[in-house]
């Protein structure tokens, strides 16, 4: 039976049987693909989809690069060879079928991450490390369906819910290593954290209580003056109070009372 994967985390890596589909599908069809594997809860009409894709089109030709696309998805996944379908399809509908072999990276992290969210977060340690290093970036880098605006809406959402859980799996990291001594290791997910989400504070605060631990005082300081340069360039503010009164005490305990202005 064949089996796909879909690594939808950072720029598409599409497999059949660990044969690379990069190259059999043009852009609009790895996005119709991605969008039913990930919304395959429920079949989708198939004038939904063509006004999804192609807004910009009546809806007879809409309807007829739809049907195109499908082609090429059935061609590029051997569906012919194939005994359980990876799409269902009818006349008015068209449905990826979750029970085929497949494998989807978005519904391994969301799935863990939303199922600890309900619980007490006891995820291992060593799967938050997998979980994370599925995170190769935005949400389907790199798409350029950005005129879209319904598919780029539906884009935009999955990729805040997917960035959330991945600096919510980093914090995590952060705390789990730091109390246990490993500070090397909490400092590289801090560092992640922040590249992944620059004005959070509380990334910041994490990062500074890590360096100050470990006697690394004039890169705390470098850290605390680049989140006040990024807070006022980009948002024309300062750092909170509280930021600035905890990064000042934690400064002053270690560095022999430097001042913050």
């Amino acid at each position: 039976m064949a089996h796909l994967s879909l690594s939808l985390l950072g720029t598409p890596r599409l497999l059949l049987d660990e044969k690379s589909l990069d190259d059999d599908f043009y852009e609009k069809v790895e996005s119709l693909l991605a969008y039913l594997a990930v919304e395959n809860n429920r079949p989708h009409r198939r004038e939904v989809l063509a006004e999804l894709f192609w807004p910009e089109l009546s809806d007879d030709h809409a309807r007829s690069n739809l049907r195109y696309a499908l082609f090429k998805l059935r061609q590029g996944l051997e569906e012919k060879n194939n005994k359980t379908k990876f799409l269902i399809t009818n006349r008015t509908s068209i449905r990826f079928n979750p029970k085929s072999e497949h494998y989807l990276d978005v519904s391994e992290l969301s799935n863990a991450v939303s199922n600890a969210l309900r619980s007490r977060f006891s995820i291992p340690i060593e799967k938050m490390e997998h979980l994370i290093s599925l995170y190769r970036g935005d949400f389907m880098d790199q798409s350029t369906l950005t005129e879209n605006e319904l598919f780029y809406e539906w884009l935009v959402n999955k990729r805040e819910i997917f960035h959330r859980y991945a600096l919510i799996l980093l914090s995590k990291l952060v705390e789990k290593y730091a109390d246990e001594g490993e500070y090397e290791i909490a400092l590289h997910h801090a560092h992640r954290f922040i590249e992944l989400d620059p004005l959070d504070e509380s990334g910041y605060h994490k990062l500074i209580q890590l360096l100050t631990v470990t006697g690394k005082n004039t890169k705390a300081i470098e850290a605390y003056n680049n989140l006040s340069h990024l807070l006022g360039m980009e948002l024309g503010i300062k750092p909170n109070e509280e930021s600035t009164d905890l990064i000042r005490q934690l400064l002053i305990d270690r560095t022999n009372n430097i001042t913050i202005n």
